[in-house]
């Protein structure tokens, strides 16, 4: 682990900025097939009968996860934006990094980390209400 990090840590600042969006690019790739699991799990006719409010509340965890959807597709195209710019610069000003797309790396971080935080926490709710109303077998 630490020769990773040392590495890491001696590549340029532009390498260190597409490793980030590479991994952006991982994490959201993984939250879709997540997102795809989820969405049969709620579609399964697995729940037990009479269980107040169930198809309302199945429809609106779908919902959710429909903006998820849209929210991801919105950041992956940011992130293919992103990375077109750090490959521009890479083949030119290496001085442009430590200005603008420093701020913007950084603006766009933030949004996939709390667009990834967000679906966790969505995730463990429909997981909680879900252990509930599941048939027994």
């Amino acid at each position: 682990m630490n020769d990773n990090r040392k590495a890491y840590s001696t590549l340029p600042k532009i390498k260190k900025l597409q490793w980030h969006a590479q991994h952006w690019e991982s994490d959201l790739r993984y939250m879709e097939d997540e997102v795809s699991f989820v969405e049969q799990l709620l579609k399964a006719d697995i729940y037990k009968p009479n269980t107040p409010n169930l198809f309302e509340k199945l429809q609106k965890y779908a919902a959710r996860l429909g903006e998820f959807e849209a929210r991801k597709t919105r950041l992956r195209q940011l992130i293919s934006e992103h990375q077109t710019l750090l490959e521009n610069i890479s083949k030119s000003d290496q001085e442009t990094i430590e200005s603008s797309v420093g701020h913007k790396h950084d603006d766009l971080e933030m949004e996939v980390l709390h667009c990834t935080d967000n679906f966790k926490e969505l995730k463990a709710e429909i997981f909680n209400f879900l252990s509930s109303t599941i048939k027994k077998s």
